[in-house]
């Protein structure tokens, strides 16, 4: 019967479009947990699928303009973007006045994490709920990188995130890009000074796991659900 139903739905585009938000994990798990009110940070051209019972508004620090010029990949692919302003700050949005807040490869992107996410519980109501999906380092580009430890990320937060931002730099020039010797400096300090949005921290599943441990020692945050779906790891945080 099932085997029916998908053979149905690719016949028909629509339908196959729906048949693939019904099986989509990030879509199941947002059914289960998101509701009312919320925002997504940096959704570019693919907004997590909501249920009828969650309204969002989009994040993103730039508008669509720069957005294209700054990733020319993305070409002229709508995107979604209903408020600019800073993902690891949100300075426009109002404390506990959210009940959800989605942040789908985001926080492996911003420099200070536990800042990051103590400003996510910020903004949130009691019982709201923050939906991130962080890629899983040994399935992408980030795999020959060293993973985060939570010693870099308490240095990062508590020393400033300028302490390691030209290491994280150069990492990415060598280990992700290939680069070497005076070609991998030229490469990362070019990346840097156009303050290119690189993958500043990198994770595994066990690794942000502990992360999210650590963090509920220091934040009304706990754990709810997490699940590893193709090249990343989804976590349902809920603040109490």
């Amino acid at each position: 019967m099932l085997a029916a139903l998908k053979r149905l739905a690719r016949s028909h585009s629509l339908l196959e479009r729906s048949a693939r938000r019904l099986f989509d994990v990030r879509h199941q798990l947002a059914r289960k947990h998101l509701r009312g009110i919320g925002l997504e940070i940096g959704a570019l051209h693919i907004p997590l699928f909501l249920p009828k019972q969650a309204h969002t508004f989009y994040l993103d620090r730039m508008p669509p303009s720069e957005l294209r010029a700054h990733y020319p990949e993305l070409g002229d692919t709508a995107l979604h973007v209903s408020l600019i302003g800073d993902g690891e700050t949100l300075a426009c949005i109002r404390d506990e006045s959210l009940d959800f807040l989605i942040a789908n490869h985001v926080i492996e992107h911003c420099q200070d994490p536990i800042g990051t996410i103590k400003t996510f519980a910020s903004k949130l109501r009691k019982g709201g709920k923050i939906f991130m999906a962080v890629p899983e380092m040994t399935k992408t580009f980030d795999s020959k990188r060293a993973e985060t430890t939570w010693e870099h990320l308490l240095v990062d937060h508590q020393q400033g995130p300028m302490i390691s931002r030209k290491h994280h730099y150069d990492e990415w020039a060598r280990d992700v890009s290939g680069f070497e010797g005076a070609q991998a400096e030229q490469f990362a300090a070019e990346r840097e000074a156009q303050d290119y949005s690189i993958h500043f921290h990198c994770w595994t599943c066990a690794g942000f796991q502990h992360f999210i441990v650590q963090l509920g020692l220091m934040l009304p945050l706990t754990l709810v659900e997490s699940k590893s779906w193709r090249i990343e790891n989804i976590f349902i945080l809920e603040k109490h």
